[in-house]
Parts: C-alpha cells; sequence; structure tokens
C-alpha cells in the first residue's frame, strides 16, 4: 500500500512540476506594443529591430523552420556555441530583462530560421 500511494504521489507531482518545460506566464504588468518576423540565416548573427528592442520590457520569442544559437551576454553565437532553441512548438523564449532584450544575437542551424517576436511593454 505504501508503494502504490508513494507511485501515486510521484506522478502527481510530476505531472504538476515544471519538469515537462511547461509553465505558466504571467504578464499582469506588460503589454503587447510590436511583432516582427525576422529571417535568421546561419552565416550571420541576427539582432532585434533597434526601436523595438531599446523600448522593450519583455519579449516573447518562437522559432520555425530550423533550430537557432543564442547568446544573451554580449557574444556572439555559432553553429556549435550558444544556447541552442529548437524550431519545435513546445519551445519558445521568454526574456524580461532590457539588457537580455538589447544583447541577444541569434544564428540559424541547418539553414535559415524563421524567428517570431512579440515585444511588450509597460501597461499605462
Amino acid at each position: 500500500m505504501k508503494k502504490i500511494l508513494f507511485l501515486v504521489l510521484s506522478i502527481m507531482v510530476l505531472a504538476s512540476s515544471n519538469v515537462w518545460g511547461f509553465m505558466d506566464v504571467i504578464i499582469e504588468d506588460n503589454t503587447p506594443f510590436a511583432y516582427e518576423k525576422i529571417t535568421v540565416t546561419n552565416s550571420s548573427v541576427s539582432i532585434l529591430n533597434e526601436t523595438y528592442r531599446n523600448s522593450a520590457r519583455a519579449i516573447f520569442l518562437t522559432v520555425e523552420d530550423n533550430p537557432i544559437r543564442y547568446r544573451i551576454d554580449g557574444g556572439n553565437p555559432s553553429s556549435s556555441d550558444g544556447h541552442l532553441l529548437s524550431d519545435s512548438a513546445l519551445q519558445n523564449l521568454w526574456l524580461h530583462d532590457g539588457w537580455a532584450i538589447k544583447n541577444l544575437k541569434m544564428i540559424g542551424i541547418n539553414g535559415d530560421a524563421t524567428v517570431i517576436v512579440t515585444y511588450y511593454r509597460a501597461k499605462r
């Protein structure tokens, strides 16, 4: 009986945790103000639109067609260096820091990728 109870509780904890990569996103203090699609090539580093990124408080980013690598520390990503972001519907990127948004640099892997970005600013 103890083993069954332990198993049931373990399954409940795993099912309700962020282990699976699903997280609730709360944007109470922000409102979307801009949207863009960027072609991220595998031959050069791409950055966000300067006007939008300089006034953004947060961004939501998804990737289509091919994966990308990105860095937010000011360095340049390469095909083998940087955080990997898949072109899967299950993976996306939220940034809530102005410095990280301004310093986001991306490069495509295995071909060009389409990056879709929604920019958020403080509610007025």
